[in-house]
Parts: C-alpha cells; sequence; structure tokens
C-alpha cells in the first residue's frame, strides 16, 4: 500500500510540476494574458491619465490584505492604493508593516493606508483585530488572505499550540470577519465580499497533515505547507457554501520570485524558472479585487483571471483521484478547524 501511494504521489506532484511549467511562469503568464478580455497594467502602479491605465475604481471601497509588508501581499496593497482604496494591511512586524505603508503612500500618494497589527497564527489576536477593524469602519469590501508560514521542525515544536499561517490562521481570519457581518446585518450583505487563497493543488489532505501525536517528529515544512494549500482550496468551496452572500474563492499567484521561495527552496528555485515578477504573481489576484461579484464563481480556484482545474493527479493529465477529498474529510476538517481556532 505504501509503495502504491508513493507512485501515486509521484504522478500527481510530477504532473503538476509539468503543468506548472506551462502555465505559472513568465512565460504562462505572457500567454495566459493574451486572452484576457479587459485591460492590464504593465506594473501595479499606473498614472490615472495613462493610457496603459487598466480603468479600475476602488475608491470608497475597503480592502484588508493580509502579509502586506512584502511580497505579493505588498503590491497588491499597493495596487489597491493607487485605485484610491480604503487599504488596511494586517501584519505581524510593526516596524516592517510601517516601513511599507510609508513606502505605498508615497508611491500613490494615497494617506488611507493604515496597519492593523495581529499574527494571524494567533486566533485571539485575530478576534481582537477584527473588533478594531468594526470599531473603525461600516464595511469590508474585499479580505485577501495572503499571510503564510512554513516552519522548520524545531520552530513547529515550539509554536504546535498555535495555528499555523495556514490554513488555520486564514480560517479563522475568513470565519471571524464572516461572522463578523452576519451578526451586525443579521445576514451577509457584502460586508465582506471575496477572500481568496494563493494555492497549489499537488497532494491530498491526509490524517498526518495535522503532524499531531505519532505525526510530530515526522513534520516537514514544505509537506506541511503543500497540505494546507489543498486544504485551503476545500475551505474555499465549504466557505463558498455556507455563506452564499459572499465569495470565497482560492488561487494561484504563479511561481513568483519571492522572498519566501527563495528561504523555502534555495538554488532549487531555479527549476520554477522563468519565475514571474511581484506584479505578474499579483495581477491576476488585483483583477479578482476590482471585479463585480456576479462576475467570480463562488468556490473556484483562480489562475490569471479564470478558474482552474483543481486536480490532475489522474494518467496522462485526467483528475484521478489522488487529491479528491469525501465530503465526510472535509466534515472533518472543519470540526477540527473549528476546534483549533476555538470558534
Amino acid at each position: 500500500m505504501f509503495g502504491f501511494g508513493f507512485i501515486k504521489q509521484g504522478i500527481a506532484s510530477t504532473q503538476f510540476f509539468l503543468w506548472g511549467k506551462k502555465h505559472f511562469t513568465q512565460t504562462g503568464y505572457r500567454q495566459n494574458i493574451k486572452s484576457y478580455t479587459g485591460p492590464v497594467q504593465p506594473q501595479a502602479v499606473v498614472a490615472l491619465n495613462d493610457q496603459l491605465n487598466d480603468g479600475a475604481d476602488l475608491e470608497g471601497k475597503t480592502l484588508i490584505v493580509t502579509g502586506s509588508n512584502q511580497g505579493l501581499g505588498k503590491e497588491i496593497a499597493l495596487y489597491a492604493a493607487s485605485k484610491q482604496a480604503n487599504v488596511y494591511m494586517l501584519c505581524r512586524n510593526k516596524a516592517r508593516a510601517e516601513a511599507a505603508r510609508d513606502d505605498i503612500r508615497q508611491q500613490t500618494k494615497n494617506e488611507n493606508v493604515d496597519i492593523l497589527l495581529a499574527d494571524v497564527s494567533e486566533p485571539r489576536q485575530i478576534k481582537r483585530v477584527v473588533a478594531d477593524f468594526r470599531a473603525r469602519e461600516g464595511k469590508l469590501d474585499c479580505l485577501v488572505c495572503n499571510a503564510v508560514v512554513q516552519r522548520t521542525s524545531h520552530e513547529f515544536r515550539r509554536r504546535r499550540n498555535h495555528t499555523d499561517g495556514s490554513p488555520c490562521g486564514r480560517f479563522v481570519s475568513a470565519y471571524q470577519t464572516a461572522n463578523a457581518g452576519v451578526r451586525k446585518g443579521g445576514r451577509p450583505k457584502g460586508n465582506i465580499r471575496r477572500q481568496w487563497w494563493d494555492v497549489q493543488h499537488q497532494i491530498p489532505l491526509l490524517g498526518e497533515a495535522a503532524s499531531s501525536g505519532k505525526f510530530e517528529s515526522k513534520y516537514n515544512g514544505n509537506m506541511a505547507y503543500a497540505y494546507a494549500k489543498r486544504g485551503q482550496v476545500l475551505l474555499a468551496e465549504r466557505l463558498a457554501s455556507q455563506y452564499p452572500g459572499i465569495k470565497f474563492v482560492s488561487c494561484h499567484p504563479g511561481w513568483t520570485k519571492t522572498e519566501g521561495v527563495d528561504a523555502a527552496y534555495g538554488s532549487q528555485a531555479s527549476i520554477l524558472e522563468p519565475m514571474r515578477t511581484l506584479w505578474e504573481g499579483s495581477e491576476g489576484i488585483c483583477w479578482l479585487a476590482t471585479s463585480p461579484s456576479t462576475d467570480l464563481e463562488g468556490g473556484a480556484f483562480y489562475l490569471d483571471r479564470k478558474p482552474q482545474r483543481k486536480h490532475i493527479a489522474g494518467p496522462f493529465f485526467t483528475d484521478g483521484t489522488y487529491t479528491r477529498n469525501t465530503d465526510t474529510e472535509v466534515d472533518d476538517m472543519m470540526k477540527k478547524l473549528l476546534e483549533k481556532v476555538g470558534v
């Protein structure tokens, strides 16, 4: 059984890599944008009177972007601020958040860029920051769940009583903000319109994904990250069903050159070349943030403005069953998430 499972995992991983080389690289991005029906900017900030401006207008809209002091999160916050949105950067490190905020304000001339300080791996901090946000704002138009962490085995043991940055931290962020909207208005009224995750779909959600009990000694940061990404696809599907008035989607930024990728893969990251620039990885997510909810497919998995397949684990790039989960398994995942985050 172990050997057969190892073969199936090998097939899924190999096909994911080959699929990614075609679609997730910079080459894939440049090919994919040829099918866009709307304009696309060459960078996050483009002057309003520039013919290359995509024409999006977020004035009067309020967004929260988690993990926005660097990388993809900062690029998304930069774009939103350039479109005159009211942007909240939910970050853990105050000094880095302030430096990023000041840079975004300077580049966009938008002073409505503020900071919410919290560690998304701490449910109590998320509850606090949601309450703080509700006291300051009457609505939330978009939540971008971007913050993520890959822990070493040492860090995992030290912090095992906390939630990880994905999916628990993202679940509690989504759940608390969604429920805040429900409690405030009696039903979801668009206080939160959509949320998404940057997702890989390589490995199935297995029992040992939690790395608890007898599995703790086998913890591997990269494997935990991959399991979490599959869990986030399932999470978006379930939350989209649970809150039909809110558009929940998952998404992939492609293989983008970031500090996180460099830290996780080092010299091995070269196999992902040619990698996307920060803007090329963020552009499709920014499109999700500016598109009407009616144009989005709830529970879908997006790349470059289009819903994508969620499974490529079968022979010859068919869907297969290896990365699929039963409804019972998803129910169990949701139950454990609720228990873990204490809501």
